[in-house]
């Protein structure tokens, strides 16, 4: 086992903190306190290929691998987690074309989204079926000039501005994957949420109404496409890790900072041992939750099955990175709750990702399933 990154990935890694350090420091305030997304920041994004780290070059992607994209995410979110929730979603969508469409659909797709010159939204969740496929009420009928689909999709990031959204519907009672433009008839958006964190994300409902997409339009064929949502929700969990290590590492700094610099009588409150002691619980949770991580990326890019260990990795990496944050918090005391400091936006985001891609609870139903009996 060799748990050192290689110069490439190192390079990478400071070439990506550079960058999110100069572009995305300056857009905090309009995604958090404006709950607006920074369109302008999408060509700088594509630029840097943070759009398709894993994907061939043909494609429009940077040929590399899941351990780069778990650094690159890593990074951005400890500067401004919700432009990484905006890769995760591009990383979604066009892992589902790269191993599902024909060669066309990947030429037409997966170049635009990787280019910043088309966005696209993930639909499974949907108000009735939180984590179970098999409640799934969006239903796609065949007709002869292809597919009309109907129902509605909850908590789709991107879905406000997405030009192409996969959808899982039943179609002939089984779950099947289509891609839909969103500028088809019958094809809408609710308003916006206002959320607790990771604001500015455009998160939205969409709503279905007798959609009707081509016959080519259809992912991998008819059904058996629950196999497919396992592996694209393998992806989201991977990335939303990778994000928390980035919130937590933010964390420990802005902690240490803070109290270096505030002071208790003569002297600064990181010489008092209660300070210490969450100081060296933040960076021990943080370690853990950083090898973790990229261990799931590492047996992601060996082709294995990894859903009990991204389910392991998930409900590990986003519960710490809530305690973390907390920590980190109470280091600053009551300034912790001040929307002046940092720490106060970063404890916000860290709640969030326990919720997404499946919650705690739900983590912990998929790993015990698999324990050995």
């Amino acid at each position: 086992m060799d748990f050192n990154l290689t110069d490439q990935q190192e390079a990478f890694r400071k070439e990506v903190r550079k960058f999110t350090e100069a572009e995305l420091t300056p857009l905090v305030d309009i995604m958090d306190k404006d709950n607006d997304f920074p369109h302008q920041i999408r060509p700088k994004l594509a630029a840097m290929n943070l759009y398709g780290i894993p994907f061939d070059p043909k494609y429009g992607g940077a040929g590399s691998d899941h351990v780069h994209l778990t650094l690159a995410l890593e990074e951005i979110a400890k500067v401004l987690a919700p432009i990484a929730i905006h890769i995760q979603l591009q990383h979604v969508v066009n892992d589902r074309f790269n191993k599902l469409a024909t060669e066309q659909q990947k030429l037409q797709w997966m170049v635009p989204l990787c280019e910043a010159k088309k966005v696209g939204c993930f639909g499974f969740t949907e108000p009735d079926t939180g984590s179970n496929p098999k409640m799934i009420k969006t239903v796609a009928v065949e007709k002869s000039d292809g597919y009309v689909l109907n129902g509605t999709k909850r908590f789709i990031t991107n879905a406000p501005w997405a030009d192409v959204m996969c959808v899982f519907a039943k179609l002939e009672g089984d779950i099947s994957l289509f891609f839909v433009e969103t500028d088809r008839k019958g094809f809408s958006t609710t308003k916006k949420m206002d959320k607790l964190g990771l604001r500015g994300t455009d998160l939205s409902d969409v709503i279905l109404d007798d959609v009707l997409v081509p016959k080519d339009h259809l992912l991998g064929g008819k059904g058996g496409k629950f196999d497919a949502l396992k592996d694209a929700m393998t992806i989201g969990k991977l990335c939303l890790s990778a994000q928390c290590v980035g919130l937590m590492q933010a964390s420990l700094e802005e902690a240490i900072k803070y109290s270096m610099t505030r002071m208790h009588f003569d002297e600064p409150i990181f010489e008092l041992q209660a300070i210490h002691w969450l100081l060296a619980e933040m960076a021990a949770r943080l370690e853990a939750s950083r090898w973790l991580t990229y261990r799931a990326a590492f047996m992601k890019d060996q082709g294995l099955d990894t859903i009990k260990d991204m389910a392991i990795t998930k409900l590990f990496v986003t519960s710490t990175a809530v305690d973390v944050c907390r920590y980190g918090m109470q280091v600053h005391g009551a300034y912790g709750i001040s929307k002046e400091y940092k720490i106060e936006r970063l404890f916000r985001d860290a709640k969030m990702y326990e919720l997404l891609e499946g919650t705690s609870e739900i983590q912990r139903e998929l790993i015990v399933k698999r324990l050995p009996r």
